[in-house]
């Protein structure tokens, strides 16, 4: 199973990023408030973010992120208009697993994304592609 793991992790490309991103657990019915959190770098499968709080494995996530220029890889004409643009990207995401960095103050938390639109995995593929691209 290590092994599965590890071959999803190269899948995709990673691209660093420290953006602040709004988690919380997720429950059906929701419930619970958001809290902050930062990404340490991003694919697209998952995410490596630091947070305040530790969370098991297998936890399930609710993660708005809201950085600029996702959007517009996204298929069809609306990206252009009105609020399109800064819609965040929401995904669910499965904690695979949790480092503590300063015990009960600061974690790296490694998360593959268990619920995503395939239309916004491919504009984030996309985007993390062209962001590594202009980086070289």
């Amino acid at each position: 199973m290590a092994d599965d793991k590890q071959d999803d992790r190269r899948q995709f490309e990673r691209l660093e990023r420290r953006d602040e991103i709004q988690i919380k657990e997720y429950s059906f019915p929701e419930r619970g408030r958001y809290q902050k959190a930062r990404i340490l770098d991003i694919s697209g499968g998952g995410l490596q973010i630091e947070t305040g709080q530790h969370f098991d494995e297998k936890t399930q996530l609710k993660i708005e992120m809201n950085f600029t220029g996702w959007q517009r890889h996204t298929a069809g004409f609306l990206k252009y208009f009105g609020n399109a643009g800064r819609q965040p990207l929401v995904v669910l995401a499965e904690v695979i697993r949790c480092t503590p960095v300063m015990p009960g103050s600061k974690y790296e938390v490694a998360v593959v994304f268990s619920g995503i639109d395939e239309n916004h995995r491919r504009a984030l593929i996309k985007f993390i592609r062209e962001q590594i691209t202009s980086k070289d």
